[in-house]
C-alpha cells in the first residue's frame, strides 16, 4: 500500500508540474520587456507602456480610481488611464524576473484594474516547480497606478 501511495504522489506530482511549462506571457515580450526610468516619477516599459512610479493610498470604489486618473497630471502627460489585469500581471512578471532595470517602482498590493468593470485585486506570486506561477486575488480596495497611453 505505501508503494501506491509513493508512486500517486509521484504521480501527482509530475502531472502538476506538467502545466509549469506554460507562461501567460510571451517569452519575446519577456526578453526585451524592461523599464528605463524617465524621472518626473515615470518609468517606461519597452513596449511603450509608461507607468507612475508613485502610487495611491488604498481607495474604496472604482469610481475613486477613475477621478483620480482623469484628473492627473504627471510628466507633462495627461492621458493617464486605470491599467487593465494583464498590465498588472505583465508587470508583476517582469518585476518577478527581474526584468526591470532601473526603474525603483515598487508592484506589490492591491491595484485597481478595468477589464470591462473595475475590479481590485493583486497578482500574488508562488514557486511551482523550479519557476514561479501567478495567482489573482480579488480585493474590495485597492490602490491606483497609472498607466499611459
Amino acid at each position: 500500500m505505501k508503494i501506491i501511495k509513493s508512486h500517486l504522489t509521484i504521480l501527482f506530482i509530475f502531472l502538476i508540474c506538467q502545466g509549469c511549462a506554460s507562461n501567460p506571457t510571451d517569452i519575446s515580450q519577456k526578453n526585451n520587456a524592461k523599464f528605463l526610468d524617465l524621472g518626473d516619477g515615470i518609468c517606461r516599459q519597452s513596449n511603450g507602456l509608461m507607468w507612475q512610479i508613485g502610487k495611491t493610498e488604498k481607495l474604496s470604489s472604482f469610481e475613486e480610481a477613475e477621478k483620480y486618473v482623469k484628473n492627473m497630471e504627471l510628466g507633462g502627460y495627461n492621458d493617464w488611464r486605470v491599467p487593465t489585469k494583464n498590465e498588472l500581471y505583465t508587470l508583476c512578471d517582469l518585476f518577478e524576473q527581474k526584468l526591470a532595470g532601473d526603474c525603483p517602482l515598487k508592484h506589490e498590493g492591491s491595484y485597481w484594474s478595468k477589464n470591462g468593470k473595475g475590479e481590485a485585486g493583486e497578482w500574488h506570486s508562488y514557486p511551482l516547480c523550479g519557476g514561479s506561477d501567478f495567482e489573482y486575488l480579488k480585493s474590495k480596495t485597492g490602490r491606483v497606478r497609472a498607466v499611459r497611453p
